[in-house]
């Protein structure tokens, strides 16, 4: 029984660890850049906007991929 409340307790010791790591990330990546494509700049912004933004493309380009194959 004592097992179950420690479960619990791990799981939002994880979910504040990522949370605290996800504020240092944005915290520390404010400076502007920008995104270039061959000779065009298509678009600048907050460092971790950008990073961002091209993570959930990856993420969901991975997961449409992995559906067309299952």
């Amino acid at each position: 029984m004592a097992f179950k409340n420690l479960e619990s307790n791990t799981k939002l010791i994880i979910i504040g660890v990522a949370a605290v790591l996800g504020l240092v990330f944005i915290l520390q990546n404010f400076e502007q850049t920008s995104f270039q494509f061959l000779i065009w700049t298509l678009f600048s912004g907050p460092k971790w906007i950008v990073i961002s933004f091209f993570f959930m493309l990856g993420l969901a380009f991975g997961y449409l991929l992995a559906r067309k194959r299952a």
